[in-house]
């Protein structure tokens, strides 16, 4: 038996106006609620009778999120524009969305069999925490899963990602170009394949200047923003060999790092400078501002559902890897040598 909007919202603590933005895939929901609200729905049979009406007859694409540790996937305005750009293309291809996620800890096993018996063409798997071995669930699917933010040799699935071997290149080039010869690298302390290839992109730009690659300076921090904050203060107090730029795996860890080394009383850009990797918000907000990679982040999951519709529509015995670029966008945190 189905309960209504405002029954939903009365045993969740909120409004029927956020479960109907929840549901209508509006913006302005955190995803924290957004997941909330799915689980609730689910739990208690809650049906969206407008969505049920409008896409009675439209494919369903089955959006998962697969939260290992939820230490990078949270609620930022680089998850919330690329589901929204997976949205927005799923309505002008006439699809209807449907969103759920598998989590760890827990029983994995059933989780993946609930997934597969859920009606639809295709899955948009959103991997940006997964590690080579959690695919192994995803083998022998009905239906072709396409993979967002993530990309592994040992996989086999359509991917589509971000180039982050060329934007770590970029921005590391463009400190360089700046007059920097003492580089080092905020790394992020939790495993992830795209900071894994921004890694690479960072060693490949000082190795292609002839600068010391094995002797680069790494801060390992948590991309959190404040544990990534309390990391980079105890590093200092421990009085470590600073570099005189930093390459930041994404703009939370570059935020925090700079919050610790003003804490300190470095002054950005004139003693450190520093470029991030995203684009967000919080760049232009920060003093001084960001300079940091952009990512199309909205183009990134409307890719991943033209491939999805793509690879429904027609079976071809390989898979592909569609990488977008980033561009550079210079703000004020990094200090020119050269002028």
């Amino acid at each position: 038996m189905s309960i209504s909007a405002k029954e939903l919202a009365a045993i969740l603590g909120v409004s029927p106006a956020t479960i109907s933005m929840v549901f209508n895939n509006k913006p302005g929901i955190s995803e924290a609620t957004r997941e909330m609200v799915y689980n609730a729905a689910a739990q208690y049979g809650y049906v969206n009778k407008k969505a049920e009406k409008n896409t009675a007859d439209a494919p369903v694409i089955q959006f998962v999120t697969y939260k290992k540790h939820e230490q990078i996937i949270a609620n930022t305005p680089f998850f919330s524009e690329l589901t929204e750009g997976i949205t927005q293309e799923s309505s002008l291809q006439h699809c209807a969305l449907h969103m759920s996620y598998i989590h760890e800890p827990g029983n994995i096993g059933e989780q993946i069999e609930a997934l597969k018996s859920i009606n639809c063409i295709g899955i948009l798997l959103l991997a940006t925490e997964m590690a080579p071995s959690d695919f192994n669930w995803f083998r022998d699917f009905p239906v072709p899963i396409v993979v967002l933010d993530c990309y592994y040799d040992s996989i086999d699935f359509d991917c589509v990602l971000i180039n982050n071997t060329q934007g770590a290149y970029q921005a590391t080039n463009y400190l360089i170009r700046c007059g920097h010869t003492r580089i080092g690298h905020l790394h992020s302390n939790v495993i992830c394949g795209n900071f894994n290839e921004r890694a690479t992109g960072f060693r490949d730009a000082l190795f292609a200047h002839d600068l010391p690659v094995a002797d680069a300076i790494t801060h390992k921090l948590s991309p959190t923003s404040q544990r990534g904050f309390q990391d980079m203060m105890q590093i200092l107090e421990e009085e470590p060999e600073l570099a005189e730029a930093y390459f930041a795996d994404n703009d939370i860890i570059a935020a925090a790092a700079m919050k610790a080394f003003q804490a300190h009383g470095y002054r950005i850009p004139e003693d450190i400078s520093i470029i991030g990797f995203d684009d967000m918000p919080l760049c232009d907000m920060m003093n001084p501002a960001l300079s940091t990679m952009n990512v199309p982040k909205k183009e990134l999951g409307a890719m991943g559902v033209r491939k999805l519709l793509s690879r429904a529509e027609k079976s071809y015995g390989f898979h592909t890897k569609t990488s977008l670029s980033t561009s550079l966008v210079v703000r004020e945190s990094v200090l020119d040598k050269t002028l």
